[in-house]
């Protein structure tokens, strides 16, 4: 039960961080995607992460990944960094790899998945490095997050069940639903400060007014104790 809980609170997120690209590029295709994603303006390349919108939606859209992995701090199910790993103790030797072979197989597609929505594809990231082929780049980026993905497992502690739900419900959810919005004014709106200034107040406001709401304490009232007569 409490995998399909985490699983259900975090594949909403995961999914609406990525409409906000669909909606952006307006197109399902994963080149066209990475094609809207070339060019540069100045030494600034154009990757959606380098926006507002982008930047949540990235940020979000890891999150809600490392929970549907199973990584830590997230791996409520099977608890690895425990002497029992849940349903591991069930296995061992080659069963047991297999599961781990799938974990990373997970990691490194939607690793794959962030770098075509928001990291530019195999762009490079300043316009004089474009001599380097393609797949480097694209590769190397992939071993950054997986990077990122190993360094969290190693340094955060795990969360417990409740407050996984409320991260997921309470802030991830309404902080991606804000994202699509500012989505769409960013694509709407004429290109300038102004822009920018907007998308980024929204995104900020509601990411300090989602992190207050979640930090608060549950307010309980005084218990009283009524008798049978």
């Amino acid at each position: 039960m409490r995998a399909i809980a985490q699983m259900i609170s975090y594949e909403v997120p995961l999914i609406l961080s990525s409409v906000g690209v669909l909606m952006a590029v307006g197109s399902l295709s994963t080149v066209r995607i990475v094609e809207a994603q070339g060019g540069y303006s100045g030494w600034v390349p154009h990757w959606h992460v380098l926006t507002p919108w982008g930047l949540a939606g990235f940020v979000t859209f890891m999150i809600a990944a490392a929970a549907e992995s199973n990584r830590s701090p997230f791996d409520l199910p099977e608890g690895e960094s425990e002497i029992i790993a849940g349903y591991y103790i069930e296995y061992s030797g080659f069963r047991f790899a297999l599961f781990f072979l799938g974990e990373y197989i997970g990691m490194f597609a939607v690793s794959g998945l962030a770098i075509t929505l928001f990291l530019g594809g195999w762009h490079a990231p300043l316009p004089f490095l474009g001599f380097v082929p393609s797949y480097i780049w694209f590769f190397g980026k992939l071993l950054v997050l997986i990077g990122g993905f190993i360094w969290v497992r190693g340094t955060m502690p795990r969360l417990r069940m409740d407050q996984l739900m409320g991260f997921a419900w309470k802030f991830m959810l309404p902080l991606a639903l804000v994202n699509i919005l500012v989505t769409g004014l960013w694509r709407f709106m004429a290109p300038g400060w102004v822009r920018w200034l907007v998308c980024a107040g929204l995104i900020v406001g509601s990411y300090v007014s989602l992190g207050r709401a979640l930090a608060e304490r549950p307010r309980v009232g005084r218990r009283n104790y009524r008798y049978a007569e």
